[in-house]
């Protein structure tokens, strides 16, 4: 911290002199503050040009000013520990470069850190944590643009939206509710009026969209907790089940580890294994989260949930079988 402290207390002083508009110039400053002139005249030449303060002279006054009159230096006093927090949180944005508030907030980030002299950033050393990339779906910035304003705004959309289930474009009047990140994927939450119920919207899905003129209430008992609380993934409405799942001892190991839901319950087995109970919406998601783990789970309940991946196992068996049958029984050449 030996760098970060006089240089701070020096940048601190010049702004409060300033603000307080008397005129300070190099020769008053270096003598209050006990540096040379050429260390004030670096300071003010680094607050000019790298943090971009309006500091402007006055000939008349033989001083310096602020050229806007409101401006203030920023006086957030930050521990090492806070320097350190700012720069990895740089290197965690670094995986969401395609995400809509990507540019805002890393260069508010980094007008933080031009606070500071380069010779403490170059000893905090954030190398000891990496971070793995999230895959991410790429949208029109316009769109999430438009949606912005609108909510902000309590104005109604028209959209233009393609459905994977019914494979299918339709137009749809929505009340903006809510901006929603689900694993780097966008969506838009509000009520459609098409359909008088609330809806998610994947923004990667929409076709084109527009404010119009006319605006809406928002709910006030509306949550985002409460709409998902009940699903597994994205997915929300619909019928709620009960679902059980048995792990065997091996794959119980890891089941253990983690919250896969708000209203989970694990039981320990005799036999080593764990059984996880929740109460969910939308079985699709489930069965597939559930196929990932092949013979080492089994569906207790629901029974259509028995059904389901019992039918994609028996699909995936023909497939399989069909295609084995075109395949050489010798064995490939390495």
């Amino acid at each position: 911290m030996k760098y970060f402290k006089p240089f701070y207390a020096r940048m601190i002083t010049i702004d409060q002199r300033i603000r307080a508009k008397r005129f300070p110039n190099c020769t008053t400053l270096a003598r209050e503050i006990e540096v040379s002139r050429k260390t004030i005249a670096r300071d003010i030449e680094f607050m000019r040009d790298q943090l971009r303060v309006p500091i402007e002279f006055n000939k008349r006054e033989n001083g310096y000013y602020y050229s806007e009159p409101n401006y203030f230096l920023p006086a957030v006093p930050l521990r090492e520990s806070d320097i350190l927090s700012l720069i990895i949180n740089q290197r965690i944005l670094s995986q969401y470069e395609n995400t809509p508030y990507y540019d805002a907030i890393k260069g508010a980030i980094q007008q933080m850190l031009h606070y500071l002299p380069g010779e403490l950033i170059s000893e905090l050393d954030p190398n000891f944590i990496s971070f793995q990339a999230l895959p991410s779906v790429a949208i029109e910035r316009n769109y999430f643009d438009v949606i912005q304003q609108a909510i902000l705004g309590f104005w109604q959309v028209s959209l233009r939206y393609h459905s994977l289930s019914r494979d299918e474009d339709t137009d749809r009047i929505v009340d903006p509710y809510l901006l929603h990140n689900h694993f780097s994927t966008w969506y838009l939450i509000g009520n459609c009026r098409l359909r008088d119920e609330i809806r998610i919207f994947a923004l990667n899905r929409i076709i084109a969209i527009q404010i119009t003129d006319t605006g809406f209430d928002k709910p006030d008992d509306f949550s985002i907790e409460s709409l998902l609380q009940h699903s597994f993934s994205i997915i929300c409405g619909g019928e709620l089940y009960h679902v059980a799942l048995k792990f065997n001892p091996y794959q119980a190991r890891w089941i253990r580890e983690r919250l896969w839901h708000k209203s989970q319950k694990l039981t320990e087995l005799e036999d080593g294994g764990v059984m996880l109970e929740m109460d969910v919406q939308g079985l699709n998601e489930v069965k597939r989260w559930v196929l990932q783990y092949g013979s080492e789970v089994e569906v207790v309940a629901p029974d259509i949930l028995k059904y389901d991946i019992t039918d994609e196992l028996a699909k995936m068996n023909q497939m399989y079988k069909t295609q084995a049958g075109h395949i050489s029984p010798k064995t490939p050449e390495r």
